[in-house]
């Protein structure tokens, strides 16, 4: 009795084993189910603290963060736009929000030379952003009429570009190849 006792004990927890073992294996083999936090084309934003959607007829967000990686990379390319905000040939006005405290913020737009109208201390989820670099056309009203996520490759930078520029432009701006002449040419990054 005392050895069937026990062998069905070890069934018990041989079995129990299994199944907590199969249970996390099947967590981590499943992909979690994500909150539908992503800005997507006709969101409204809601206003900044220190900003209003008004003052522009249209604003490019740039959704940035402190020792990203991939906004990082991409800051050559947010320099051409504020270049171009600087000259005119866009119509849009650049800001750049960033979770990050303000001395953080003011050391990586002081070091990169990013000219955008900085806003730190925005958490991401205000305007609805899962990750970064993340590129966000809005209106007068804050609503959302494009969006661009991740390092843009440079058919992507010259869309956005293109999205923003003034109707009647001399000609569209090549991303890969053009770079307005403010923009130093060490600035560049080769692919």
């Amino acid at each position: 009795m005392k050895e069937r006792l026990e062998i069905l004990t070890n069934i018990v927890l041989i079995s129990l084993a299994c199944f907590i073992g199969y249970y996390f294996w099947q967590a981590r083999r499943t992909p979690e189910s994500r909150p539908q936090a992503s800005v997507k084309v006709g969101d409204r934003l809601p206003s900044l603290p220190g900003y209003a959607w008004k003052a522009h007829d249209r604003t490019l967000v740039l959704a940035l963060k402190d020792r990203c990686r991939f906004c990082e990379e991409s800051i050559p390319f947010y320099q051409k736009l504020a270049a171009l905000e600087k000259s005119n040939q866009i119509d849009a006005h650049l800001i750049a929000v960033f979770p990050d405290d303000l001395a953080a913020v003011r050391q990586l737009v002081e070091t990169q030379r990013l000219a955008v109208e900085a806003f730190p201390g925005i958490e991401l989820n205000q305007v609805k952003v899962e990750g970064t670099p993340t590129l966000i056309l809005v209106d007068q009203q804050g609503r959302v009429s494009k969006v661009w996520i991740g390092e843009l490759a440079a058919a992507e930078q010259a869309e956005v570009v293109t999205a923003i520029s003034r109707t009647g432009a001399k000609r569209p701006w090549n991303a890969s190849v053009d770079l307005p002449p403010s923009v130093p040419q060490d600035s560049t990054r080769t692919p």
